[in-house]
């Protein structure tokens, strides 16, 4: 089963993929990343990536300006592109944590992205505005949940449920 969960920012969606993954994790095995926020006194300065088998991370973005914007944040392609070529996919299930307007400034992630399309076990979170071939195609293809306050948690479950009985 391929799943993207999308939503407004700030909703939810990888805090959704990390109690996924938390809750699956004993069952099997499980590769991708998430997206984590960089704050500095409670205001968000950045977005870090997290490989999920290994812990290691890498800047995504920072605020200020810079050769790649979306919006304040200055996208750090060659960070991206290096966590990538390191990135563990020998998962049976793989979390993709966002495809999103940085990561797609990056022709590399999206053909990264666009190669884990033939698999059957995709965890995908998805910008929910973005306009872009890939993301539609992912719209098209994936059984998407849009995520708010009172269903997140309900979807959470009903997606490690999806995982679980997918072992059977």
């Amino acid at each position: 089963m391929r799943i993207a969960v999308t939503g407004r920012p700030g909703i939810g969606k990888t805090t959704l993929c990390l109690k996924v993954y938390e809750a699956l994790k004993s069952e099997m095995k499980i590769s991708g990343f998430v997206t984590m926020e960089e704050r500095e006194r409670g205001v968000r300065t950045g977005f870090r990536l997290l490989d999920l088998v290994s812990k290691r991370s890498a800047q995504l973005a920072r605020a200020g300006k810079g050769r790649v914007m979306v919006g304040k944040y200055e996208v750090l392609i060659e960070n991206l592109e290096k966590f990538l070529r390191d990135l563990d996919l020998s998962g049976e299930l793989v979390i993709i944590d966002e495809v999103g307007p940085m990561e797609l400034k990056s022709e590399r992630f999206v053909e990264f992205v666009e190669k884990l399309l033939s698999r059957e076990k995709l965890l995908f979170t998805i910008h929910y505005r973005a306009n872009h071939p890939l993301i539609e195609k992912i719209r098209g293809s994936f059984r998407v949940y849009v995520i708010d306050e009172k269903n997140r948690d309900s979807v959470a479950e009903e997606i490690v449920k999806t995982y679980a009985r997918d072992r059977r």
